[in-house]
This record gives structure tokens, C-alpha cells and sequence, in this order.
């Protein structure tokens, strides 16, 4: 269950889909639901309120991706962001909090990751995710088009999907940006943010997929 945390002023949540589930409550209300296990921090939250929202969050032992304001609020202290478990920046965002991608995204994305203790994913054409213990994975799977305002909160709350169903960050991250890009390639050129949910089940399905074909393989070379 999703539920938008969002004050009464931003009456705009309340006019969409209407299972959308809107709570105006304050933060530290909404944190006495145990139930309420991980946060996405950041998309259309402004930075002032993302820089009292995100430390509140990771107090309260609560797992969170980061994405969008929180790299405002916090441009140039990577601290701030120890204690989450996901950090989703594009090339802009990430080096506003952690300085200029260089002398490679590889070699940046890892370093960031060791700095916050966190899975860091550096969206782009060929998007990195790296763990603070050094792994890192480079996903092709997304198609240009999937370059549009939105898509990366999408990202972020795939990944925070991935985490509610008990998936380690690590396994989120890349499971995410996968879909993500799945869904992507399925809605087709043109598309726009709101497209996206209704081509994750078929993406899903196609990891299924890819899953039971590998082990298949992996069958047939142990008898070879």
C-alpha cells in the first residue's frame, strides 16, 4: 500500500486517480505507523522541506530512497545521506552532493557509495549502480525515450517497491532499473512518467522470463 505524504495545500494529489491515498498528517504522526517501513524522500517535496523531511526519516530507522529535492537540500554533504538505502541522482544531482564525476562515472559512482554507506544509482544512457562494498552493475536495458520528466521518480519508487516486498538494497536497485527500463522499451517512443505503471507487470513478467531460461541453461551445461 502507497501512500502520498503530502500537505493539505498541495490539494493537486487529491485530484488524481482516486485510489490514490493521500495522508496530510504531520511527519512524525505518519512515522508512528510501524507499518510505514520505506520512504521515497525527494520528488516533489522541495528542498526545504526534503532537508527536514530525510533526516527525520533515517532517525526514525526507516528505510529510504533518496531521489530528486534531497540532493538540493543537501548539495555538498554527502553525510547527510548516511543510513539510506538507496540514492537515485542523475548526473546533475550527483555532482551537486558529491563533486565533479571524475576521472570516470565507475570510479565516481563507487567512491560515493563508500561515502555514504548507501547503493548509489547514477541515472543516465548506460545508468551505474554501485554498493559501499565495491559492486557495481551497468544497465543498458533503457531506451532513449525513457529520458523524460518523471521517469525517474517512477525509478525511485520501484526500487522502494522492490525494498517493501524484503529485497536487499543492492538486489533493489538493479532489479529496479531494470524493470524500469523494461517498461520503458514496452511503452514505446513518446511516452511520458504516467505511462510507465502500466507496462510493470509485462516487465516483470519478461524477468520471470530471463530467469527461468537462465537456470534452463544452467541445467543443460551441468549435464553436459
Amino acid at each position: 500500500m502507497v501512500t502520498i505524504a503530502a500537505p493539505d495545500e498541495l490539494g493537486i494529489y487529491r485530484a488524481g486517480e482516486p485510489g490514490t491515498i493521500i495522508d496530510s498528517r504531520p511527519l512524525a504522526d505518519l512515522l508512528g505507523d510501524a507499518r510505514r517501513t520505506v520512504w521515497v524522500c525527494g520528488p516533489g517535496l522541495g528542498a526545504a522541506a526534503a532537508m527536514s523531511a530525510l533526516p527525520d526519516l533515517l532517525a526514525a530507522g526507516r528505510s529510504v530512497v533518496a531521489d530528486a529535492d534531497s540532493f538540493s537540500a543537501f548539495a555538498g554533504q554527502p553525510e547527510a545521506f548516511r543510513g539510506c538505502a538507496v540514492l537515485t541522482p542523475h548526473e546533475g544531482e550527483f555532482a551537486r552532493v558529491f563533486g565533479p564525476i571524475a576521472p570516470g562515472r565507475l570510479t565516481a559512482i563507487r567512491a560515493a557509495a563508500r561515502s555514504c554507506g548507501a547503493v548509489v544509482v547514477l541515472k543516465g544512457p548506460d545508468t551505474v549502480i554501485a554498493a559501499p562494498d565495491g559492486r557495481a552493475a551497468i544497465n543498458d536495458s533503457a531506451p532513449p525515450w525513457l529520458a523524460t520528466a518523471g521517469s525517474g521518480d517512477t525509478l525511485a519508487g520501484l526500487i522502494a517497491a522492490m525494498l517493501a516486498q524484503g529485497m536487499p538494497p543492492w538486489e533493489a536497485a538493479c532489479a529496479g532499473v531494470w524493470v524500469h527500463g523494461r517498461a520503458g522499451a514496452l511503452a514505446g517512443p513518446g511516452l511520458i512518467a504516467e505511462d510507465l505503471a502500466g507496462h510493470v507487470a509485462a516487465a516483470l513478467s519478461a524477468t520471470t522470463e530471463l530467469a527461468q531460461a537462465g537456470a534452463k541453461n544452467i541445467r543443460n551445461r551441468d549435464r553436459d
